[in-house]
């Protein structure tokens, strides 16, 4: 094996140093509970995304009683040393229903800690169950204007780490005697989902336009709509709702006065999962009033772009929508020297494309480097190898590397 090859493959591993930690997020009786454990150590395939048995790994007990856990962890990414487990909760333990304040623990047997020397870790989470309830962005809303709905449903953030989704058919709507659900494609939801609004909130979203017609019946105005949400996922079922009154039939969007300009908003964090940012007195919503954006100002953005869109009142009064981007990116971090260093080499034609390739593949999904989506298809070969020789920054290499990792 060349000599370059060999440093890489060294590098990346001192990245993996075993890191053993489970964490998982409290959930309610009777669903699925996950589980993840990180430990670069298992990692013997640096190329695929392992799946790895859990027998002699992993046990689960409930109040100190061992129960079936699930038989395999499956990593969660190339090269990323954290494996995921789902465990899939009985319905009964000794006998008796599962219930609030039972407690899940799973125990990890690390075969070799930074030491080298076996160790037992273990992670406890205690059930509950919050029933859920329905929310509204206003209590009143024209005919064509975008409305979100709010449900905040803690028994169903089943991630600590990425945000959950929920079905739009689990949320009915009544007007008169219609009674249809949140997927009717009257309602048009643009992701489809009820999407949790970042990662361990519990709070979910789905934002659509008051629909002209409900199941074939016209929507009146003065008449109420009822969004209604039925909680199966605990013992005792719940119930919520809130009533939304239909205002007049004005079209929702008619074209703002003057040039529309591009709006942006850029922040910075040192957190690789994003930031909570604030813009209700940032330039972005200057010249509108009784803005209601979503998502809201202080909401959780990942980093990346996301798209926000507000309806308000421009100075006319006329009533209008308006986008912009929030782009969230990581303070300045820098890329690692080695992989300068590699980049010379795959310049030199030491290293091969696949291998150096590999390597920036995993320090995206590692969270070491984050990379902006370009929308070229092909690698600019000149340019990375000007960076490994000091030509440009890293800031600007970063976005060249996005060829790369497709």
């Amino acid at each position: 094996m060349p000599y370059a090859r060999i440093v890489m493959r060294y590098l990346v591993l001192l990245l993996l140093l075993p890191l053993p930690l489970c964490y998982a997020q409290s959930t309610l009786p009777g669903s699925l509970l996950t589980f993840y454990i990180t430990d670069g150590n298992l990692v013997t395939n640096h190329r695929g995304i392992m799946t790895l048995s859990t027998a002699g790994l992993v046990d689960f007990t409930i109040n100190g009683i061992p129960i079936s856990g699930p038989s395999s962890m499956v990593e969660t990414g190339v090269d990323t040393g954290v494996f995921q487990l789902q465990l899939s909760l009985p319905s009964t333990m000794d006998g008796r229903p599962l219930q609030n304040g039972d407690v899940v623990q799973m125990i990890y047997h690390q075969p070799a800690d930074y030491a080298g020397n076996p160790q037992t870790i273990t992670q406890s989470v205690t059930l509950t169950s919050v029933p859920s309830s329905v929310q509204p962005s206003a209590s009143s809303v024209d005919i064509g204007h975008y409305f979100t709905l709010l449900l905040d449903a803690p028994n169903y953030n089943l991630d600590s780490q990425v945000p959950d989704d929920i079905p739009l058919d689990l949320v009915q709507v009544h007007m008169g005697g219609v009674s249809t659900t949140l997927a009717d494609k009257a309602f048009d939801v643009g992701n489809g989902v009820l999407r949790e609004t970042g990662p361990n909130t519990g709070l979910f979203a789905a934002t659509f336009k008051i629909p002209r017609e409900i199941d074939g019946f016209p929507v009146e105005i003065g008449s109420t709509i009822e969004f209604r949400i039925v909680d199966t996922s605990q013992p005792i079922p719940s119930e919520s709702s809130i009533f939304v009154t239909v205002g007049t039939q004005t079209p929702a969007v008619t074209a703002p006065s003057g040039p529309v300009l591009p709006r942006v908003m850029n922040v910075v964090t040192t957190s690789t999962s994003g930031t909570t940012v604030n813009f209700a007195n940032d330039t972005v919503l200057e010249g509108l009033s009784q803005a209601s954006c979503f998502p809201k100002s202080g909401s959780y953005f990942p980093v990346g772009k996301t798209t926000v869109t507000c309806a308000g009142l421009n100075p006319e009064g006329t009533s209008v929508l308006r986008s912009f981007t929030v782009t969230v990116s990581l303070a300045g971090k820098p890329v690692p020297h080695w992989v300068r260093n590699l980049a010379g080499f795959w310049c030199q034609g030491t290293v091969s494309t696949s291998d150096f390739a590999q390597a920036i593949k995993y320090l995206a999904s590692a969270k070491i480097i984050y990379i902006p989506q370009s929308l070229s298809a092909s690698i600019d070969r000149p340019r990375i190898c000007a960076w490994a020789e000091g030509g440009i920054t890293d800031v600007q290499v970063l976005q060249l590397f996005s060829p790369l990792v497709r």
